[in-house]
């Protein structure tokens, strides 16, 4: 079979799944395996402009190429944030690759909106080269033209609200989705209609773009300021924009607040919320590329919901969604498979509060959260989650600052730091805290002796990224501690101060420990 006919094979099965509206294990698995075989996304590319160029399209073979896009460029994302330049090489070909197809009328709007709709999932920008291609696509399609009807964007918007059962944060993402590749221009034509919408879930999701880039943030929040002198800002959106003003710059803060204060003549009354209770609050360890999750089960009313969390070491808060209208074992059962699949541990909101604020500071400059947080953030129930640095000496003293005196002194130290080879056997986490990417093949290309790379990969890897390695650490411990199970968060605590400070590396077992496992990644 042909790389291309076992592209079509696949996506065919995803075709299935997303129509029998259960996905198998295999399509789950697709992008670990494409992201291996990067020059398949340009089959991708190729099949869905096919695909589209046809009398009568299959639009769900569109958003099958879309899913396995979706799927492989989130491995690729992660791959590259970890220094691996061939897949950020990868994603700029599949970028590059769409518009130009785009250009020369192989990709028709409707088909390049699904594969685009995949970058926007994988929490990858689009790019200004997409965009360009798209309006410049759309003008030579023409609107009245069989693969771009002039759409009726009240009817969508309705559609919309339908298919999301009205939830502004569902709304957002998917709205987000479909206009992604769209240039700031037409963008902001549409979110005109979500501004100034009768209904108000559209309005209170248009709010989501304030967490945008400047282009689309900057005019967005004069829309909304007169819709707020218009009664159209509901109060609903005030509390959430009273947290949003705390994620960014100054600027922005300035225009949000003064679409708060055109609002206070209003006097706008919420309207009354379900009690919440969280049933279960769960916080992972974190893992060798710096994530960590949260997981809540939340009971609103009469619905049950599951919130997820995810932040990245150097990222900052990199997704957050809630699962609604779940029951109550279909919950228990996504928190045991999440058990199974990595190291959870019960935990506080006041730890939560800290571990996001911390999370929010150490974002990338100018980046924004996702507008899920503030749904999250609502229902877990938290407050003052403001971007606040935490150092890691100031993390493990508030975590250490109520032991006993005897479990963190000198001696006690030392044996942590010895014991630090040993805690794989206790904790399957571990088992991912290696380094990959560029900066590993560089520090063992022309060394034979293992001893040679593991030496290598201390000094010229990890030495520079003690910091990195200290954090992940510290936030593991942090973690732990919560379950109060046996002494190695203190362990940990006490040899991610350690791993801080200028102690040798070669000193602390751990950091052996990873280079090993590094060069085995290396080799696999």
């Amino acid at each position: 079979m042909t790389p291309r006919a076992a592209i079509q094979q696949i996506a065919r099965m995803v075709r299935e799944d997303i129509r029998a509206g259960e996905l198998s294990p295999g399509a789950h698995s697709v992008g670990d395996m494409l992201a291996a075989q990067p020059e398949a996304l340009l089959l991708i590319v190729d099949l869905t402009g096919a695909e589209g160029r046809k009398k009568r399209p299959d639009a769900m073979m569109h958003h099958a190429y879309s899913f396995m896009l979706g799927q492989t460029l989130e491995q690729l994302r992660q791959k590259s944030e970890a220094g691996d330049g061939h897949a950020t090489m990868a994603m700029e070909n599949v970028r590059v690759t769409i518009a130009q197809q785009m250009r020369a009328g192989k990709l028709v709007p409707t088909a390049a909106i699904a594969l685009v709709s995949a970058f926007s999932r994988a929490g990858i920008e689009v790019g200004e080269d997409i965009r360009s291609a798209m309006d410049h696509a759309m003008v030579q399609t023409g609107a009245g033209q069989q693969y771009l009807p002039t759409p009726d964007v009240n009817e969508m918007l309705k559609e919309l609200v339908k298919s999301c059962d009205g939830d502004p944060f569902l709304i957002q993402s998917q709205f987000a989705e479909l206009t992604a590749a769209m240039p700031a221009e037409l963008q902001l034509s549409l979110l005109e209609g979500l501004v100034f919408a009768d209904d108000s879930s559209l309005r209170e999701a248009a709010i989501g773009w304030l967490l945008a880039a400047p282009a689309i943030a900057t005019p967005l929040a004069l829309m909304i300021a007169e819709a707020a002198s218009r009664e159209l800002v509901s109060a609903t959106s005030v509390t959430n924009l009273m947290l949003m003003r705390n994620w960014v710059p100054d600027d922005r803060r300035r225009a949000i607040d003064a679409i708060i204060k055109a609002t206070w003549p209003i006097g706008t009354v919420s309207a009354k919320r379900p009690v919440i209770q969280v049933r279960e609050l769960l916080i992972s360890e974190r893992d060798g590329a710096g994530a960590q999750s949260v997981f809540a089960s939340i009971k609103q009313g009469r619905k049950n919901a599951l919130v997820s969390i995810l932040i990245k070491q150097g990222h900052g808060v990199r997704d957050a969604w809630v699962a609604s209208s779940l029951s109550r074992p279909e919950i228990e059962d996504m928190l045991d498979h999440i058990s199974s699949e990595m190291s959870v541990h019960e935990t506080t909101a006041e730890d939560i509060s800290l571990l996001l604020s911390s999370a929010l500071a150490d974002g990338t400059l100018g980046s924004a959260p996702p507008f899920g947080l503030v749904q999250a953030i609502n229902l877990i129930g938290l407050s003052d989650v403001a971007p606040k640095p935490i150092s890691i000496d100031n993390l493990v003293a508030s975590m250490l600052e109520s032991a006993d005196t005897s479990a963190i002194d000198a001696k006690t130290v030392e044996m942590a730091v010895r014991a630090s080879s040993r805690w794989l056997a206790t904790n399957p986490q571990l088992d991912s805290w290696f380094e990959a990417g560029d900066d590993v093949a560089a520090a063992i290309k022309g060394r034979r002796k293992i001893e040679d790379q593991i030496a290598a990969i201390i000094k010229n890897v990890l030495e520079p990224r003690r910091a990195f390695w200290a954090n992940v650490v510290a936030w593991s411990a942090f973690a732990q501690r919560g379950d109060d199970h046996g002494s190695q968060w203190i362990e940990m605590a006490l040899v991610a101060r350690e791993m801080a400070s200028t102690r040798s590396l070669t000193e602390i077992p751990l950091a052996r420990f990873i280079a090993v496992r590094s060069v085995e990644a290396a080799w696999t």
